[in-house]
């Protein structure tokens, strides 16, 4: 038997519920957006509102295997529509560096300044606005962590990023796995080594330090 599956889950004041007509998918609205609950074979569930809890449930016991995961992906939606969910990261490194930038069809604005200035001289502005004239212009990340180059990343729909400093950045979103992926791919340019501490760590995060060789 699942520990984790039939748990109830309370609902938090200022989320509605909504139980599609076979009770195999939820709509959840709350003040953070709405989500639905992907369909999962096997899996229903229940909603009393004299509780205000949610039940899942699995028909049979070949079913089990799911019953835990439908109950912690229904768990992450409520709080993700109620509350939302918020990762901060903080960059270590003498030089590291972190800011927002702009991006128009998947190309960096710098890029694209770079590539007018070089075709058309001083005067690439006005072609630059020309070009880019209607075109949807989006928010992206620049990281400048000791490389050779500057790090130019989209920022995935439905998650919002913050800079309050150089050094630092806060991502909030309603929907955890998206924010854990776009978190751990920042991450990965720079992850924390044991030796002087450097990287791209959570906050609070500790880093195991080694000693180094003499």
């Amino acid at each position: 038997m699942s520990y984790i599956g039939r748990l109830p889950i309370k609902v938090p004041s200022g989320v509605n519920i909504k139980l599609s007509n076979e009770d195999t998918s939820i709509l959840i609205e709350g003040p953070y957006g709405s989500k639905t609950t992907s369909f999962i074979e096997g899996i229903t569930y229940k909603y009393s509102e004299d509780s205000q809890q949610i039940f899942v449930l699995a028909k049979s016991s070949k079913y089990k295997n799911f019953w835990g995961l439908a109950r912690t992906l229904l768990s992450n939606h409520i709080q993700g529509v109620s509350r939302g969910f918020r990762l901060t990261l903080d960059l270590v490194g003498v030089g590291y560096k972190v800011q927002l930038g702009q991006s128009i069809e998947g190309q960096p604005l710098p890029l694209l300044e770079a590539k007018f200035k070089e075709k058309y001289g001083d005067d690439f502005k006005s072609h630059l606005d020309e070009a880019i004239k209607g075109k949807e212009i989006l928010q992206n990340l620049t990281l400048k962590l000791g490389f050779s180059h500057d790090i130019y990343l989209d920022i995935p729909q439905g998650v919002t990023v913050i800079c309050p400093k150089y050094s630092s950045l806060t991502l909030t979103g309603n929907q955890k796995d998206i924010l854990s992926q776009f978190a751990a791919k920042i991450r990965s340019y720079r992850l924390p080594e044991p030796y002087k501490g450097k990287g791209i760590l959570f906050k609070n995060e500790v880093v195991r330090r080694k000693q180094g060789k003499n």
